[in-house]
């Protein structure tokens, strides 16, 4: 269009200046002429565009240069806004940081344990070496420029621009990212550390700046600085460091995990003991880490460094003979071999060694000489503060080495969840024997062993926490977070629960509690022994009083309509209540796994159940339904007060709020009417729990709430300990007293606990109502025991029977659960019956007529229709109605419907 209008113009024009008298010349003249203008008219206009594309072009890069210009100012700006001056004060202030834990109350806990802290000393109290070679790989030319290397910074930008990766941060830069900013990957600290390096350089010396990155430069494996590296790798100070050392250490700024000096590595069984000496490392060892399992090779192993070349201490021997810690060895890394060589290459380039150092250097063999471990005794409440802080650092998208690091170096604020006064409580009555009879102590350790753990269950934080008896280190077993066989208080979790859920089956439901009559042969072909009479009927709520078998096996056959519908509705259960050591595996084995009745019903788990999950579980029973998973701090910030992580539990809903009751009120006839009435504690505060044993009584459990705690008890003699003078396996004893000195430990510690408050009774749920049962065959009676109902469910008939409610004002032992340590056989037949409360003589004669037997144990035959009540072991049989407890006479009820 433009060329267009010119030429319009052009015709315009020449009519006008056309006034010759010889018209063909003037036409010839006037083609030429417009031939010729308009070719320059064309070259003109070309040039004219040319220069137009040039002119936008610059207008676009100055445009772009204003608003990077004006971006760049604001980005400066806003990051730079918050800045502190920078001193030697404040860079050794924040040199020597501790992190401090705190109660919940605001108080000290403690500070982050020692090991692997770093340990600031100064300059001169450090290799001339490891300085060379810090400077020579980090920044080479330190010495020389204001804080930045404009160099080294435009190198770094031309090579990631060309997709390679080259640092260009200066030693200042590193010292910024080290203490005052963070390791984000972002602009704004970026511009942050430029600006701290450039004032560094101002009122520092270079010495001064080395210094704070030398104390503070991570070497991995948990080291921070110089002198903790020259410890950890080498148990020597940093002024001892040789040229090689020196290297090595250097080099593994580059990535600490790659290049830290060495890796762990399995044992083979062909190490001697000079291979091994100050080179064991140990790490815990759960079902969700990343370690291989121990071999037989690791076990044969493991007495060989605890009787043979006395590497290693009782607790720590007793720990991997149990599976729970596993040893490695330290190797040398190669990857950190190469590093090093090219941080030698690198200091004979820059003239800091000679030739002649550098291949002595070179082949220098690097040994390394693990430190003995010097770390106080602390409680296992502060080593779970450890494992899970450093949990939620690494899910905050750090690495272990810098997690730990932060732990144990950042200077951080952690407020936990502990209750000063509880925790004192709870350690108070596990420093007294008494509540432990039967002690002895193996291998300086004593025997049984304990757990106990109290939580808030409306917040799922953890109130109070001991793993163990006479703890004498860090990183000992904690048995409050240790899979423990359950016994019989996996059965309100897995059976009865779920019974409830189907608002089908309620706790008036009366089933024979003798052996055999099971629903599917595979039960019928376990059929365990009845810890109960074995003769008669019982409600589910009396037989979870007395802790029935064979009775929770017939009730968790009612919940689906094949053998293996029923595994997966307890499995799905005992998942939504917290629990994650089950091993459900589904090849169909019913021997394989917990996917089987004897795991599910009776406790003869693969792994079992740790104190904390099993009390987080009942939590949700006391919680009206609702799990929320346990936590042990409420938030970590760092030392000026910056929030880093906040506790965010899971939470869900695993029953309603009438289901969770009906089970509750249940629990609380454990007390009230059954074997657990140990556990009250008194005070107008009422008390819901069940007890667990497992065969020979080996584990013991008592675990409870109240309406304002939960707690969980076990006791049991650590497996695998050795006689220190044969080197033969010590047989685990049983409990003495069984889960009844679990119950009164559990209410010795509950009751100092619940001091001062006031009287509470658990809040009935509006869609609850109450009617009393007869404890047999589950009708409704004038007497019995009165028991919660949700609306729409009743007893299903009205009761013949004038039965009493067997009240029991102390705990008495409870008789194996039939369940099994092993993973692999079902539990065995070895039975026994629940053994009622007394203080009685035993009656060994039969009772064959009527009349009242005050306390006694009948052993015989009883066949009339007494109203004996019994105070012991009903060990005969009993064709009445009696029940190892209350033998109220009369002919054997018809069993409801179901």
């Amino acid at each position: 269009m433009s060329n267009g209008n010119n030429e319009d113009q052009n015709k315009i024009r020449r009519k006008k200046v056309s006034s010759s008298n010889n018209p063909t010349k003037t036409t010839t003249n006037s083609t030429q002429n417009d031939s010729s203008s308009r070719s320059k008219s064309r070259k003109s206009n070309n040039k004219k565009d040319k220069f137009r594309f040039f002119r936008l072009t610059g207008v676009f890069i100055l445009a772009l240069l204003v608003v990077g210009a004006a971006a760049g100012t604001g980005l400066v700006f806003s990051s730079l806004r918050n800045v502190e001056p920078v001193t030697k004060a404040l860079l050794d202030e924040k040199t020597y940081q501790t992190t401090k834990i705190y109660y919940a109350d605001g108080s000290l806990l403690s500070n982050a344990p020692s090991t692997n802290k770093k340990e600031p000393v100064s300059l001169d109290d450090m290799s001339d070496h490891l300085k060379n070679a810090i400077v020579a790989i980090e920044d080479e030319r330190f010495y020389e420029h204001s804080g930045v290397d404009i160099k080294g910074l435009f190198r770094s930008a031309v090579k990631t621009l060309l997709g390679k990766t080259q640092g260009g941060s200066t030693i200042p830069m590193q010292v910024s990212k080290m203490l005052l900013t963070s390791s984000e990957q972002t602009l704004p600290r970026k511009v942050k550390d430029i600006y701290y390096a450039y004032e560094m350089s101002k009122t520092l010396s270079k010495d001064e700046i080395l210094e704070a990155y030398l104390n503070n430069f991570f070497v991995g494996r948990g080291l921070i600085g110089a002198q903790a590296g020259a410890h950890g790798y080498f148990s020597k100070d940093a002024s001892e460091l040789s040229l090689a050392e020196s290297a090595l250490l250097a080099g593994s700024t580059k990535n600490p995990s790659a290049y830290s000096a060495y890796i762990p590595d399995k044992l083979n069984g062909s190490e001697t003991k000079e291979d091994l000496e100050n080179r064991l490392l140990f790490y815990t060892n759960t079902t969700d880490d990343n370690w291989d399992d121990p071999t037989d090779v690791d076990f044969n192993i493991i007495d060989k460094l605890y009787y043979d070349w006395k590497l290693i201490d009782t607790d720590t021997h007793t720990q991997l003979k149990k599976g729970t810690l596993i040893v490695r060895k330290a190797v040398n890394n190669s990857k950190a071999k190469q590093r090093q060589e090219v941080v030698l290459a690198k200091m004979l380039e820059l003239g800091y060694i000679t030739q002649e150092e550098h291949d002595k250097a070179v082949a220098e063999e690097i040994k390394i000489c693990l430190p003995k471990t010097e770390d106080t005794v602390v409680t296992s409440v502060q080593d779970l503060i450890e494992s899970e802080v450093i949990s939620a650092l690494m899910n905050q998208g750090h690495t272990w080495d810098e997690a730990d690091n932060l732990f144990r170096n950042g200077g951080l604020n952690i407020y936990t969840t502990i209750d000063s006064s509880m925790q004192d409580i709870l350690e108070g009555e596990y420093e007294n024997t008494n509540n432990f009879p039967g002690t002895k102590y193996i291998n300086g350790i004593p025997q049984p062993q304990s757990a106990m753990v109290i939580l808030d269950y409306k917040t799922g934080q953890i109130k109070a926490l001991v793993g163990g008896r006479n703890i004498k280190g860090r990183k000992t077993l904690n048995r409050a977070t240790t899979a423990q066989q359950p016994g019989s208080t996996i059965k309100p979790l897995s059976v009865y629960t779920p019974a409830i859920d189907t608002l089908e089956i309620t706790q008036a439901d009366s089933l024979s509690d003798a052996r055999g009559g099971y629903k599917f042969s595979q039960n019928n072909k376990w059929n365990p022994a009845t810890t109960t009479a074995g003769s008669g009927y019982m409600t589910l709520r009396k037989a979870l009083a007395y802790s029935s078998n064979t009775i929770a096996i017939k009730t968790a056959e009612m919940l689906g309509d094949s053998y293996e519908e029923c595994v997966d509705i307890m499995l799905d259960y005992l998942k939504n209540f917290g629990i994650t050591t089950l091993k459900d595996s589904k090849t169909g084995d019913i021997n394989e796994g917990d996917r089987r009745f004897p795991a599910l019903t009776l406790g003869g788990m693969t792994y079992g159940v740790s104190p904390l999950e099993m009390a987080s579980a009942y939590g949700t029973l006391a919680n009206s339904g609702v799990y929320i998973e346990p936590t042990i701090f409420t938030t970590i910030t760092t030392y000026d007060g910056q929030l880093l992580v906040k506790a965010t539990p899971d939470e869900h809903k695993v029953v309603s709020e009438d289901v969770a009751y009906v089970i509750t009120d249940m629990l609380k006839s454990v007390i009230t009417e059954g074997i657990g009435g140990s556990a009250a504690i008194g005070g107008g505060i009422e008390v819901a729990g069940k007890t667990g044993t497992t065969n020979g009584k080996l584990d013991a459990w008592f675990v409870g709430y109240t309406p304002y705690y939960v707690a969980s008890t076990y006791i049991g003699d650590d497996a695998g300990t050795k006689d220190p003078n044969t080197g033969e396996t010590i047989a685990r004893r049983g409990v003495d007293g069984s889960s009844g000195t679990a119950a009164r430990l559990w209410s010795a510690v509950m009751k100092k606990v619940h001091s001062g408050l006031t009287k509470a009774s658990f809040t009935v749920p509006s869609n609850i109502y109450f009617s009393n049962i007869n404890l047999i065959d589950g009708g409704t009676s004038s007497g019995g025991a009165r028991a919660a109902f949700i609306n729409g469910t009743s007893p299903r008939r009205v009761s013949s029977y004038q039965t009493q409610t067997n009240t029991q004002d102390e705990d008495v032992e409870e008789e194996p659960d039939n369940t099994d340590d092993t993973a692999s056989d079902p539990p065995d037949n070895e039975g026994g019956t629940t053994t009622p409360p007394s203080d009685t003589n035993t009656d060994t004669g039969a009772n064959n007529g009527t009349g009242t037997g005050n306390g006694t144990t009948d052993n015989g035959t009883n066949n009339g229709a007494g109203n004996g009540t019994t105070g012991g072991t009903d060990a005969g049989t009993n064709n009445g109605t009696g029940n190892g407890a209350t033998d109220n006479g009369g002919t054997e009820p018809i069993p409801p419907a179901q």
